[in-house]
């Protein structure tokens, strides 16, 4: 885990690399195979860190077909692994914490709880520079239904690695002036049914046993 400027900069660093044509091939088999149970996959732009500091994260745009052949043949790079970016919010309500159980369908970690809302650094709009807080905002409103309006995205608190798909979760404050109830409302007409339930966290809740590791994290430093 780093912890991070509050301000920290993410910038491109380098340009994709060229795979050999073995692993080009194990890429697109683990691809076609994901493809087969989940046809509704998109291959875009995801950003993967190569240096994380306090205040830089520097690194390249990459594939999300290759983070997913990653996350299945977790040594398919060798040292050369990707570091796949993802914002994570500390989602505080009025009355409390919101956190969120994956959905038991999903991809990666399902039926686990995480911060939310959650999602990988992409390219939206064929964009090149990198604007966390827009995708933390994005996110909020695809998962959870909230505007812009609804929210206000704070400053970044940490930077958590996943120890065997090396996926990077960015930790952020994110405030909503919504109450639990009226999150969850808005969550079940326009969310994306990226959850499959929402937990209010209280300073005397009993925490579920499988959080993803920068929840712990963020909820750590909240104590």
């Amino acid at each position: 885990m780093t912890l991070l400027e509050p301000d920290v900069v993410v910038r491109v660093g380098r340009s994709m690399p060229v795979l050999s044509p073995e692993t080009e091939a194990c890429v697109a088999s683990h691809w076609e195979a994901a493809l087969a149970k989940h046809p509704s996959l998109y291959n875009g732009r995801v950003f993967c860190a190569d240096v994380i500091e306090p205040d830089v994260i520097s690194g390249h745009w990459s594939e999300y077909r290759r983070v997913l052949a990653q996350m299945r043949e977790p040594d398919l790079y060798g040292p050369q692994m990707l570091r796949p970016l993802a914002v994570v919010g500390l989602l505080r309500t009025l009355d409390g914490i919101v956190i969120g159980q994956r959905s038991e369908h999903s991809i990666y970690l399902p039926s686990y709880w995480q911060g939310a809302p959650a999602g990988n650094v992409e390219s939206r709009e064929g964009e090149a520079e990198i604007d966390l807080a827009a995708q933390l905002l994005a996110e909020c409103h695809e998962e959870l239904g909230l505007t812009e309006a609804d929210c206000q995205v704070g400053g970044c608190l940490l930077a958590c690695e996943h120890p065997r798909t090396h996926i990077v979760d960015i930790g952020m404050d994110l405030t909503t002036t919504l109450d639990f109830e009226s999150l969850k409302g808005r969550c079940r007409r326009l969310g994306n049914a990226e959850y499959q339930a929402l937990k209010l966290v209280q300073p005397d809740t009993e925490l579920p046993e499988r959080l993803v590791p920068t929840l712990s994290a963020m909820l750590e430093q909240t104590r």
